[in-house]
């Protein structure tokens, strides 16, 4: 499962500054977390991979502990840093492509080089991603995120294997 922190976990608002990441509206980081653990504790098999842009500006291990244990202990990698530490990720592709790429790009790209075939996303960016695939994403909205009860739903349905 691929997943995006801001808009999910907690509100969009957040910049990165030179001390990290900082919530700047009502609220805190990673407010929501605690509804995502106990729906994939059904799930033992699920594995993340951090979709988030946070990790353009940190390093793979710091983006991934931010997360609660439960989460963290699933985390298996992370889109942008694959595009960083692994040619085969970007094969073809010059570094420039990735500058500009929708997560949707980004996700779609580990999806093809590791030949999965269940997966989703959890993201409030919906933007390029393609019809076949819309089915693998709980949208959530920015200021919502996992707080949505929609959004929950979703999500229960797509680890049930529902499409």
């Amino acid at each position: 499962m691929f997943l995006d922190y801001d808009g999910v976990l907690h509100p969009s608002q957040v910049v990165m500054g030179e001390n990290g990441p900082a919530f700047i509206g009502d609220g805190e980081l990673f407010m929501w977390a605690d509804r995502l653990a106990p729906l994939l504790a059904a799930h033992p098999h699920v594995q993340l991979i951090l979709s988030t842009g946070w990790a353009r500006h940190l390093p793979s291990e710091q983006v991934r502990n931010f997360l609660p244990v439960a989460l963290r202990r699933r985390v298996v990698g992370s889109t942008w840093h694959r595009i960083q530490t692994d040619s085969a990720f970007s094969r073809g592709l010059p570094y420039s492509y990735w500058k500009d790429a929708t997560r949707y790009q980004q996700v779609r790209r580990w999806v093809t080089l590791h030949r999965l075939r269940r997966w989703a996303a959890i993201d409030d960016d919906a933007d390029g991603w393609d019809v076949a695939d819309r089915t693998r994403l709980v949208h959530t909205q920015a200021d919502r995120g996992l707080s949505d009860p929609a959004a929950l739903s979703r999500l229960a349905e797509l680890l049930r294997g529902k499409p």
